[in-house]
């Protein structure tokens, strides 16, 4: 993942949704402060708001979302959003294990199970958190494959991790904030913690087998199929037109179409390639006469491209003029293809009678037959 990506998905919960969203939290953590028993039962409430948040930020991140959602009813529904009370249950599970076998273990070894479970954690949300699956969320094997994908940017999640951990275990134990920043702060850390994840998981797709909702790929090939569908409705237009025997309408369509694409080489490969399945030749070489002013001196290989291919379907094919003749065949003869540069050159009188470039295509054509 690159610099700039990592920093955009770290400050995703900067966002003015989420700064509101936290704004309204903050508020209700500041009265559960004070409001005794239910004050309890409110801050626990807003933290299953809170969390339930995070898990729908990180999966609409890591399915390509470029914006954090908006704050709906839903999200607030622990029926429906069971993914932070699974985590949870996670946690806890793997806590009161880790304690059980503390009893049995040497000091180092329990404190290293204990950090390893800590670094686990971040694949445990990302596996939740994509997969809605508890089995997935605790298979070594699932959250290996999660960590060795992710490679750099997991040690850059659990780096981020740790140091919103002490930063804030810091604040708090040394009072250095008021309660009304700290309390957003330790929201932002959560979220911006969320957020990386799912951004992790969408970097690194690929390597996961994730399948995203919106990546590139399925951009394009959506605007591929939608440009597909306008140019088939096109050429049905052409091909009505050209079969009814009215080719100045057809090539007015052409026209009209060829300057609303700004006259895009691309397109021209492409309107080329099928008027050459119509029966009368005539669209299609007009079309490449066309195209060939417009490639003379811009690029000349794809004029030599087309040149030799019009010439292989159709041996009485010529530029439009005999200047534009005379160029085409100069760069055949340049680009190594003598018969090419032969054929555009035989009958230059007939096809282009009086034309000033005469002496010069004869001059060329006896060049060509010394060589």
């Amino acid at each position: 993942m690159s610099t700039l990506n990592f920093v955009r998905y770290l400050f995703m919960p900067a966002r003015p949704t989420v700064v509101l969203l936290v704004a309204v939290l903050t508020l209700g953590f500041l009265l559960a402060l004070h409001g005794g028993l239910p004050g309890i039962v409110l801050a626990l409430l807003l933290l299953i708001w809170l969390f339930n948040y995070a898990y729908v930020l990180l999966e609409q991140i890591a399915n390509g979302a470029r914006e954090p959602p908006v704050l709906a009813i839903e999200m607030l529904n622990p029926v429906n959003e069971q993914r932070p009370l699974l985590q949870l249950a996670i946690v806890l599970a793997v806590y009161g294990t880790l304690r059980l076998l503390a009893q049995f273990l040497s000091p180092v070894l329990a404190i290293a199970l204990e950090i390893l479970a800590g670094i686990l954690l971040p694949a445990s949300i990302g596996a939740l958190g994509v997969g809605n699956s508890f089995l997935q969320a605790i298979n070594p094997l699932a959250l290996w494959q999660i960590m060795r994908s992710l490679h750099m940017a997991y040690a850059s999640i659990v780096a981020v991790l740790l140091l919103y951990g002490l930063s804030l275990s810091l604040l708090a134990s040394r009072a250095l904030l008021p309660w009304w920043l700290l309390i957003p702060a330790a929201q932002f850390a959560c979220l911006s913690v969320f957020s990386l994840i799912g951004g992790s998981l969408y970097e690194r797709r690929e390597a996961l087998g994730h399948e995203a909702v919106d990546t590139p790929e399925r951009r394009a090939a959506r605007a591929q199929l939608q440009l597909d569908r306008e140019r088939a409705r096109f050429m049905d237009t052409i091909y009505g037109e050209a079969r009814g025997g009215n080719l100045a309408a057809a090539w007015h369509t052409i026209e009209r179409e060829l300057a609303l694409q700004n006259h895009a080489f691309e397109f021209y490969d492409w309107m080329f390639e099928r008027l050459s399945r119509l029966d009368n030749p005539r669209l299609s070489a007009r079309l490449a006469q066309d195209y060939l002013s417009r490639a003379l001196t811009r690029d000349n290989a794809r004029v030599t491209r087309l040149v030799q291919r019009c010439i292989a379907a159709d041996a009485s094919f010529r530029p439009r003029s005999g200047a534009e003749t005379l160029r085409v065949a100069e760069l055949a003869r340049l680009a190594g293809d003598r018969s090419t540069a032969q054929a555009l050159l035989v009958g230059f009188e007939q096809h282009f009678p009086g034309d000033s470039a005469l002496a010069q295509a004869l001059a060329l054509a006896e060049r060509l037959r010394r060589d």
